[in-house]
């Protein structure tokens, strides 16, 4: 079966091929299952988190820009140990062999109110047209040696968004969805849930960020 072109960047298609290889697996004989991973942030207790992630990067240069491109309209934040846990306990039922999980948060933030808890913390942001943010991303890598915001410009070409980016309703038509009902149903009576993007867990991922110099203390 073909992706008919609705998988775009060379990332996804080789997850895609991925999974092709793991289903000609399972069809020998192999006891195998696939888990789809959301947008895999820190652990929800201790706020640690990779440093190296792309949305980890992506707020720290936004907080330095002082801007957030208009992209997305909600936004998936799963925390890594949930993700472990889900992934261990399902592994080890034989209910499991064949299925396709798919891991990410039921209930995703919308942008809008993520910036809004960010200024709240103390990190003035503004939302802004793509193209603008851009030219500001570009002017600040060119003055500035710091590296996240260089690793970054590579992933926003120009016009990208270009066909999408005047109508919400066609960028979220863009964006592939997943449902993940059947994981949080395989789930269901043991204590593995997925937490709520909220103040708690926001403020111990900000604290973790400010605490390894990741971020410069919010001006409260």
């Amino acid at each position: 079966m073909e992706h008919n072109g609705i998988i775009q960047s060379g990332y996804a298609q080789s997850k895609w091929v991925a999974e092709k290889l793991v289903k000609i697996a399972l069809s020998r004989g192999l006891p195998v299952s696939i888990y789809r991973l959301g947008r895999i942030t820190g652990n929800s207790q201790t706020g640690v988190w990779n440093t190296n992630d792309f949305m980890r990067r992506m707020i720290k240069c936004c907080i330095q820009l002082g801007s957030v491109p208009e992209i997305d309209n909600l936004l998936d934040m799963t925390p890594v140990d949930y993700v472990s846990q889900a992934v261990i306990y399902l592994s080890q039922q034989n209910a499991s062999i064949g299925q396709v999980f798919h891991l990410l948060n039921p209930q995703p933030i919308q942008l809008e109110k993520l910036i809004e808890w960010i200024c709240s913390y103390g990190y003035p942001l503004q939302l802004i047209k793509y193209e603008k943010w851009r030219t500001k991303l570009i002017d600040a890598a060119n003055k500035s040696p710091e590296p996240t915001l260089s690793a970054l410009l590579p992933l926003f070409p120009q016009g990208r968004y270009k066909d999408v980016i005047s109508s919400p309703e066609n960028l979220q038509a863009k964006i592939t969805q997943f449902d993940c009902k059947k994981t949080i149903e395989k789930l269901a009576g043991t204590s593995i849930v997925c937490p709520s993007i909220n103040t708690e867990l926001l403020e111990n991922y900000f604290r973790y960020f400010v605490n390894s110099g990741f971020l410069h203390p919010p001006q409260r």
